[in-house]
């Protein structure tokens, strides 16, 4: 899966986040360059993939003009890779690949392109990557988000925020859920506790793994094990007062209720005009404003996930 290395530099494993949550427009962009950017800072090598392939602007956030290398050029040209088009960004130990100037037909990847994106990401070298994610719960969104080590979902408070971000994370979990079956080759044992799930008392994914672990301890255990281990983190922003807090309680409850999965609260970003102003002077939050309220609270989202190099 990586690349060989001379014996004189070590393989560096970068740490992989995904950040999504279904809806656009609620602060991915702006948070992802926070947090790389705080990381950045404090000197951990940092990457950040525009996936956005069909409205890339992660060099915006960056005050960067458009990128003349793009994701669409790994497509045009079968022997780049991504270490290719990785550019310089104005901040040190901070990268970008982006996936603006993106063909018409990239945004919807084909299954072979994907795999080797994916393959290619694993790759690259420097301790954190950040996988920016278009909206929507498409199976390439979806797959981004289930392939890296940890996801994150940006949510607001408002109802249709909330709403696509419990319909993103229920896609998710089931699209990682086929994909365990599948490579466990359990299908049968799943489709005939289907098939009785109303005697079975199936009524949510949770009691479906209850039910994989009764008929067959093993195979049921493994299922869990995997499962388990799909604990996103949650970051509420934009938001007033408290609400955020409360808000990601709820949450956490409702998918640990019906999905049986711990959703981490890894904080709440209060609202804050200086963002828009940032972005409209062609600047980051971080440098233009490093004392505002959203500068303060990305600090404390990246204290929160302790967000630290790897030894």
């Amino acid at each position: 899966m990586t690349e060989p290395v001379p014996v004189d530099k070590p393989a560096i494993k970068p740490h992989i986040w995904a950040i999504g949550g279904g809806k656009g427009g609620v602060g991915k962009s702006a948070l992802t360059t926070g947090i790389a950017m705080t990381l950045a800072s404090q000197g951990q090598r940092c990457i950040m993939i525009d996936a956005d392939l069909g409205g890339a602007n992660l060099h915006t956030f960056l005050g960067m003009s458009s990128p003349k290398q793009t994701i669409s050029d790994l497509f045009r040209s079968p022997g780049k890779k991504l270490q290719d088009i990785l550019l310089a960004t104005p901040f040190d130990n901070l990268g970008l690949i982006s996936g603006a100037r993106a063909m018409l037909n990239v945004a919807n990847l084909k299954h072979f392109q994907k795999e080797k994106l994916i393959r290619q990401v694993f790759s690259l070298e420097a301790d954190y990557i950040f996988i920016d994610l278009g909206a929507g719960s498409s199976f390439n969104v979806l797959d981004f988000f289930i392939a890296a080590h940890n996801g994150l979902m940006v949510v607001t408070p408002a109802p249709t925020s909330i709403e696509n971000t419990y319909h993103f994370l229920r896609a998710a979990y089931f699209r990682k859920l086929r994909q365990v079956i599948r490579d466990l080759k359990v299908d049968g044992l799943v489709d005939s506790s289907l098939d009785e799930k109303e005697k079975s008392g199936i009524r949510s994914p949770r009691d479906l793994i209850a039910e994989l672990r009764r008929r067959d301890p093993g195979v049921g255990e493994q299922v869990y094990q995997a499962m388990m281990s799909f604990s996103p983190g949650l970051i509420v922003n934009q938001v007033k007062r408290h609400q955020g807090r409360n808000l990601g309680k709820e949450i956490a409850l409702a998918c640990k209720d019906f999905l049986g999965i711990d959703v981490t609260m890894a904080g709440a970003v209060r609202t804050d005009e200086q963002v828009l102003m940032s972005l409209n002077s062609r600047r980051p939050a971080l440098t233009m404003f490093p004392q505002s309220p959203f500068a303060e609270d990305v600090r404390q989202v990246v204290h929160n996930l302790g967000l630290v190099a790897e030894s």
